[in-house]
C-alpha cells in the first residue's frame, strides 16, 4: 500500500465506468496515499447522463472492488448539477496534505472552458495521464504551462483506450464488454443502458449492408471518436454520421429512386464509385428522417471531400480513410500524419487520392486538394 500523504481526485461522469477508468485508478493507487474517485452529478459540458446516480455508483463499486487506497465519493452526486471541479477542490483542500487532480491528456483540449481554472490551479496540482491519440505535444504543454504554471506534471504511465462514446458504439456492435469491465457491462445490459446506436443494425439490414461493410462502419466510428474529440465536434452528430456514412453503398440511383428518393440531378455527373455517398446522404435525409445538416453533409462528402470542409466533414472523411481495417500502401504514414495534425493529415489523404486515381479524379476532390494545398502553402 502507498503511504504517501498525497491525495489525488479523479473525477468524471463514469457513465459508464470503463476498463480505462479502472486501470487508471489502480495506477493512481500505486502512486498516491489516497485516491478519491468522484462521479459528478452532471458535467458542465453535458446536458444529461444516461445512467442514474445509483446505477453509476453500482457499476463503480463492482468495478473498483479491491483497489487499494481508493474510495468513491458522493460529494458531487449529493450536490447541485452541474458539478464544478473548483468547488470540489475547495472542499478537499481543507483536509488533504498535498492535493492533485488527475485528468486524461484529452482533457487538456478544453481546459480553457473549465470554470474558475485559476482557482483550480491554486488548489491542486494537475496530474496529466497521457492517453492514446492525445500526446502531450508542444502546443498542449504550452497550454498547461500557461494555465497551470509550475502546477502540473505528466504521469509516468500511459492511460488505456476506452471512452463512454466508444462504449456506446461497442454496445451497437454487440460487444458490451469491449471497453467495460464484464460485471459492469452485464449490469448495464440488464438495465437497458447505452443502446443509443443499436438502431443502426436495423438500417444496415434494410439497406443491404454486407458484413464486411458493417465491420468497416463500426471501425470507422471507433476511429472517428478520437478525431471528433480532437476537432471539438459534437460527439453524437459525429457518431451518427460515422456509423451511417456507407448506408447507400449497395444501392444504385435507380434502387434509391424506387424507394422514393428524389435526386437533384447532380448525381448524374458523378462517377459510379463515389455515388454511394450522395445516395446515402439522401436516404438519411428523405427516408430515415435525419434532418441535421451537419450529419447529412458529412455523409455526402465522406468519399470525395470538398474545399472548405467543416470539422465534422473532415472527421468522417479521415476516419473512413484511415480506420484500422484499411490496408493499402502508405496508410500507416497517413495515420501518423493525422495523429500529428488533422489538417496536415487531410491534405496528405487528398494528395494520396489524387495520385492514386490520376486524371480520372472527381473534380471536387481535385479542387479540395488544391484548396488545402494552397491553404497550407504546398504546391499542388
Amino acid at each position: 500500500m502507498n503511504t504517501s500523504n498525497k491525495t489525488v481526485i479523479f473525477g468524471g461522469s463514469f457513465d459508464p465506468v470503463t476498463t480505462a477508468h479502472v486501470s487508471l485508478v489502480r495506477q493512481l493507487s500505486a502512486r498516491f496515499g489516497r485516491v478519491i474517485v468522484m462521479p459528478c452529478a452532471v458535467s458542465p459540458f453535458k446536458t444529461s447522463v444516461s445512467a442514474s446516480a445509483a446505477q453509476r455508483l453500482d457499476m463503480l463499486n463492482m468495478s473498483l472492488s479491491g483497489a487499494e487506497n481508493a474510495e468513491i465519493s458522493t460529494f458531487e452526486l449529493d450536490g447541485p448539477a452541474p458539478s464544478y471541479t473548483y468547488l470540489t477542490l475547495r472542499r478537499y483542500a481543507r483536509e488533504a496534505g498535498e492535493l492533485y487532480l488527475a485528468v486524461g491528456s484529452e482533457m487538456v483540449i478544453e481546459l480553457e472552458r473549465w470554470k474558475n481554472v485559476d482557482e483550480i490551479a491554486s488548489l491542486a496540482r494537475l496530474y496529466v495521464v497521457p492517453r492514446p491519440h492525445f500526446p502531450l505535444n508542444a502546443a498542449m504543454r504550452g497550454k498547461l504551462d500557461r494555465l497551470f504554471p509550475g502546477r502540473w506534471e505528466e504521469a509516468d504511465f500511459a492511460g488505456e483506450t476506452g471512452s463512454s462514446s466508444e462504449v456506446r458504439v461497442s454496445f451497437a456492435m454487440g460487444r458490451p464488454a469491449m471497453y467495460m469491465p464484464e460485471g459492469a457491462a452485464r449490469y448495464a445490459l440488464g438495465c437497458g443502458l447505452y443502446g443509443e446506436y443499436c438502431y443502426v443494425n436495423a438500417l444496415y439490414a434494410e439497406y443491404g449492408m454486407k458484413r464486411k461493410r458493417i465491420d468497416h462502419s463500426y471501425s470507422t466510428a471507433l476511429c472517428g471518436i478520437w478525431l471528433a474529440k480532437r476537432a471539438c465536434v459534437d460527439m453524437h452528430k459525429a457518431i451518427t454520421a460515422l456509423l451511417l456514412h456507407d448506408i447507400g453503398k449497395y444501392l444504385t440511383k435507380e434502387d434509391a429512386e424506387a424507394r422514393g428518393v428524389v435526386f437533384d440531378g447532380r448525381i448524374d455527373d458523378m462517377p459510379l464509385p463515389v455515388r454511394h455517398a450522395e445516395i446515402g446522404a439522401e436516404i438519411l435525409s428523405q427516408l430515415v428522417g435525419i434532418k441535421d445538416a451537419d450529419v447529412i453533409e458529412a455523409v455526402r462528402w465522406h468519399t470525395t471531400g470538398r474545399p472548405a470542409m467543416t470539422a465534422i466533414e473532415k472527421v468522417v472523411y479521415l476516419a473512413d480513410y484511415i480506420e484500422p481495417l484499411r490496408d493499402f500502401p502508405g496508410v500507416d504514414e497517413l495515420r501518423a500524419a493525422v495523429e500529428e495534425d488533422l489538417d496536415k493529415g487531410l491534405l496528405a489523404a487528398l494528395k494520396n487520392s489524387v495520385s492514386h486515381v490520376g486524371e480520372e479524379i472527381y473534380p471536387v476532390t481535385m479542387r479540395a486538394y488544391e484548396y488545402y494545398a494552397e491553404k497550407q502553402g504546398e504546391n499542388a
